[in-house]
């Protein structure tokens, strides 16, 4: 559980090492392995709403019970992401349980 000023905190470092990881992996050439910046620009701009919101992001995942609230059109993104980088073996579904489709 993270104080208020710790996720400000923890938000600013995680949206430099997504910068870091882009430059790094623009280098390598290998594009799936590139649309991971897309998944977790993704996951930072999510918590980012969540803090807004008065939420704890750092308490939402699946260990503890909570989810990180997302809107649909992050989840279709999500899922173009997921489908390039895994070849649609995964797929992201929104709260109703529904697939949404890239």
């Amino acid at each position: 559980m993270l104080t208020v000023d710790e996720r400000a905190q923890a938000l600013a470092a995680m949206d430099q090492l997504v910068n870091a990881f882009y430059a790094h992996a623009a280098r390598l050439n290998v594009h799936p392995f590139l649309e991971f910046t897309g998944v977790m620009r993704a996951y930072v701009k999510s918590c980012e709403r969540a803090h807004a919101d008065g939420i704890d992001f750092s308490e939402c995942n699946a260990h503890a019970g909570q989810q990180l609230p997302m809107e649909s059109f992050e989840i279709r993104y999500l899922n173009e992401k997921l489908n390039c980088i895994f070849g649609g073996r995964i797929t992201a579904v929104t709260d109703d349980g529904l697939e949404r489709a890239a």
